[in-house]
């Protein structure tokens, strides 16, 4: 960009909200994709070959929907590369630019309307958290949210996640979850689309690629107290039972089911003084009022049982914050250069595909068991009918090295799984049909201009 082009931007968001230093730049571009060795030495070089601002020209925060408006306007005049940022809680390289341009900050928008009968919305930038709290107030919830709810923005988690706290119990944002949104066009002069449930498909997680996501719908239901606890067993096989014997009541609210092995165990320094740091552990978030049906089974499977959060003991960090995407961040304490991977087993015999993968590769790979209720991803993985989709997280501990090795090993025994580690949105295996967000982008961002260099197939659309 030019400076008349930046003197642009500085008279539509004010000088204030615009960001044109490098070192500036480069800090707020900062993301949690070190969690990836391999996006990380990628990014890091990047980064260096640009001063650390990974050719970025400025940094826009626009203050409404027509600021952001005449912001697209700009890029799409200039023919300059656009990439739509959160609060930059994405763990695999969603808002890194690969082709430099302007970045527009969201965080702005970030209003929150009156929710309605099993119903919200809020701009792009609002807190996922907020918006819940704000539910909360009807006796409502969101149903499925990230880990990151506090400080994880709408429009991030609706481009960039699938998952969270509620999956166990509602699914992911393919099932209903999200009710609707507004995408901004990048021409000449934007338009706004208003999508439903019915034709939401081509904005969710897609890296923000096919759309500016203006305001987001998220789906309410019911209000419940919830509490946490912690489960021990003696081994990883017994905890995986029960959670597997949890996943079968679908009967049961569980925000969160995930086991985990002995191994992984003293990552957590906040259980340190209250849990044996040689057990197996489920790290669990029950409803309130199904907590003595959840402890029972629990008991039946030889647990011991760790109230942690709810009935009395409010002021402990919550267990949010150390299970799916989250438990990432534990988990790399002790396996700095780990490489994860989300696999997908088969529903109709996952514990023996999950022995295989462990006799295999023993202590070399750090596993968090989780059952999904989705049809969506069921049917994505080719399992028809409603029921539950048995979804480790596995840390490969030397990832770079191993990687390629885990990976081969799962296509033998028909273990599927999802790659994080490249930045192609259509290549990562978790997609139905990339080819939905390619005809849709083709309407919405003529130029192509929109985070360019998460599509693989672009170039020979346009």
């Amino acid at each position: 960009m030019s400076n008349r082009d930046f003197g642009a931007l500085g008279e539509i968001v004010g000088d204030t909200n615009l960001i044109t230093d490098r070192d500036l730049i480069g800090r707020r571009l900062q993301d949690n994709s070190w969690l990836s060795p391999i996006l990380n030495r990628y990014i890091h070089d990047m980064a260096d070959d640009s001063d650390q601002s990974l050719n970025v020209s400025a940094i826009a925060s626009p203050g409404g929907i027509d600021e952001l408006s005449q912001c697209a306007a700009a890029m799409y005049q200039s023919s300059t590369p656009l990439t739509i940022l959160g609060a930059g809680t994405t763990n695999f390289g969603q808002t890194i630019p690969l082709e430099g341009g302007v970045v527009i900050d969201m965080k702005r928008l970030n209003s929150i309307d009156e929710p309605g009968s099993g119903r919200i919305t809020c701009q792009a930038g609002a807190f996922s958290g907020a918006v819940d709290k704000i539910a909360r107030e009807s006796a409502q919830e969101i149903p499925v949210m990230t880990t990151t709810y506090a400080n994880a923005t709408s429009g991030g988690w609706v481009a960039g996640g699938h998952i969270g706290l509620g999956s166990p119990t509602w699914g992911s944002i393919w099932d209903g979850n999200i009710l609707g949104a507004t995408v901004m066009t990048v021409e000449a002069q934007p338009r706004l689309l208003s999508l439903d449930e019915n034709s939401i498909e081509p904005i969710l997680h897609s890296y923000g690629t096919t759309g500016i996501i203006v305001d987001v719908t998220y789906r309410l239901v019911e209000a419940h107290e919830w509490c946490e606890l912690v489960i021990t067993f003696d081994d990883f096989s017994s905890a995986a039972r029960f959670t597997k014997a949890v996943s079968e009541k679908s009967d049961l609210l569980v925000r969160a089911c995930a086991a985990q092995e002995p191994s992984v165990t003293p990552c957590f320094s906040g259980l340190r003084s209250h849990v044996d740091p040689k057990a197996a552990i489920v790290l669990s978030i029950v409803a309130e009022s199904q907590y003595d049906e959840y402890v029972g089974l629990a008991i039946d499977f030889g647990g011991d049982v760790v109230p942690w959060r709810g009935r009395g003991a409010d002021c402990r960090p919550t267990l949010a914050y150390m299970v799916y995407g989250h438990r990432m961040l534990w988990v790399k304490k002790i396996a700095p250069g780990g490489a994860f991977l989300h696999c997908y087993l088969d529903p109709d015999s996952p514990l023996e595909q999950l022995d295989k993968l462990k006799n295999q590769f023993g202590d070399e790979i750090l596993v968090e068991l989780k059952f999904l209720r989705s049809r969506w991803l069921r049917e994505r993985f080719g399992h028809q009918g409603d029921g539950v989709l048995p979804a480790p997280l596995v840390c490969v501990v030397e990832g770079e090295r191993r990687l390629g090795e885990v990976m081969g090993f799962c296509d033998q025994i028909g273990i599927r799984y999802q790659n994080p580690h490249i930045f192609f949105l259509d290549q990562k295996g978790l997609l139905r049909d990339p080819a939905v967000l390619l005809d849709f982008k083709a309407k919405t961002d003529p130029k192509g201009l929109l985070n360019p260099g998460k599509l693989s197939k672009v170039e020979a659309r346009t």
